[in-house]
């Protein structure tokens, strides 16, 4: 395919933008990206990182059918989300270098082919493996949509915007895997919808940019690795391992409580819908709030809500929390970005920042699945409590110490 983005509409900023920049960082050089060009990584990133929303309720459905245990549960997700994080950290390299389009095509093309295997294996070890090789592709897809949006110009608000509109079809298909889908189509029936949108993305990927320079040749700046970047990046980490070793128990929690099955569609749909609220709310208002202390704060919040998750014994109880769990969750990842980009102005840490948010979600489902006992996973959302008090702990580490200049 020819290439035509260079003739393309510019995105343009919303109104009122100029004076709600979150932060400093919205006027570090950047390019702007064609509006064609967003919407591409915006479509192949939502199908690459899909599974992260809709995971509970597959695997929850595998589990159901007896072909895993409660106890192979997280570590099966966490051999997906891992290597999704291991080809997000390795995609951005990988893509930008030239060929995006293509490659990201054929990579799409090779995940719809991952996603209808399920229906070929059976076993736990092949299960893990196949859902490996799955995240790994993740992972690579994932790299287009990370090069474009964090060397972007407004790499927060865009961060805000894509994790918002990812979200959505996440929060259809939650809710209607284990109220529709499911019962009629069995637990290989959610694999089936990821193949099919795999296949609509390779066809989105082909308007994508062939080509994005280094973040270098933007900034005039090699990356200074200091201490404060390392902490800020344990942090991030430390937040999302609390957070999928919580989500990942979600629908098994309802199943503890007996509550029915359309409570925990709900409860998983319902709180990604507010993560599109809390996505878009950052998107607009979030600088106004500075933000490391929005991390601290949001951190301690995100704590407050997992522990009464913890002590959940009736639907209200039980569902209540789980939206707030959902508000939480993407509304700290704009911050997170500017904390990064004010660490390291190459942006070379921010790139980072997909690959150790997936790593900590990864090993979060297999850290909490040392508290599940049979029938009982209330230990797990404990074990997420004790993950996310440390996270704030080293956001608050980084607010008192200040980056060394560069």
């Amino acid at each position: 395919m020819t290439d035509h983005a260079d003739h393309l509409p510019r995105v343009p900023l919303p109104t009122g933008a100029e004076a709600i920049e979150i932060g400093e960082i919205t006027t570090k050089p950047g390019a702007d990206q064609p509006v064609g060009v967003v919407a591409a990584a915006i479509l192949v990133g939502t199908v690459a990182l899909m599974i992260l929303g809709v995971q509970p309720v597959l695997l929850g459905a595998l589990t159901q059918a007896h072909r895993l245990s409660e106890s192979q549960l997280g570590p099966l997700a966490t051999a997906e989300v891992l290597a999704l994080a291991l080809g997000s950290a390795i995609g951005p390299a990988l893509l930008r270098g030239g060929s995006m389009r293509l490659k990201t095509a054929a990579l799409c093309l090779l995940l719809a082919g991952a996603n209808m295997g399920i229906y070929a294996v059976h076993t736990p070890l092949m299960l893990g493996l196949l859902r490996g090789v799955a995240g790994l592709i993740e992972g690579l897809i994932m790299g287009a949509t990370i090069v474009v949006t964090i060397q972007s110009r407004h790499p927060d608000r865009l961060n805000a915007i894509f994790l918002g509109l990812s979200t959505l079809p996440q929060a259809v298909m939650a809710y209607l895997v284990p109220v529709m889908v499911t019962p009629k189509y069995g637990a290989n029936g959610g694999f089936a919808i990821l193949a099919v949108m795999a296949l609509v993305s390779a066809v989105a990927a082909l308007f994508l940019v062939d080509k994005v320079p280094a973040p270098e040749s933007e900034v005039g700046g090699a990356p200074v690795w200091t201490v404060p970047i390392f902490i800020a990046l344990g942090a991030v980490g430390l937040q999302n391992a609390a957070i999928g070793g919580a989500w990942d128990y979600i629908q098994l929690l309802a199943d503890q409580h007996h509550f029915p099955p359309q409570m925990a569609g709900a409860a998983v749909a319902g709180g990604l819908m507010f993560q599109v609220v809390g996505a878009f709310g950052v998107a607009a208002i979030g600088g106004r709030f500075p933000f490391k202390g929005a991390l601290i704060l949001g951190a301690l919040c995100q704590a407050g809500v997992i522990t009464l998750l913890a002590l959940a014994g009736t639907p209200a109880l039980y569902i209540i929390p789980a939206l707030a769990f959902g508000l939480f969750w993407l509304a700290l990842s704009p911050f997170q970005v500017r904390l990064l980009i004010d660490l390291d102005k190459s942006r070379s840490a921010a790139l980072l920042l997909t690959a150790v948010s997936l790593v900590g979600l990864s090993v979060g489902p297999s850290i909490s699945a040392l508290g599940v006992r049979p029938g009982d996973v209330t230990g797990a959302f404990w074990i997420a409590v004790g993950l996310m008090l440390a996270a704030a702990a080293l956001y608050g580490a980084v607010a008192l110490r200040r980056p060394p200049q560069v």
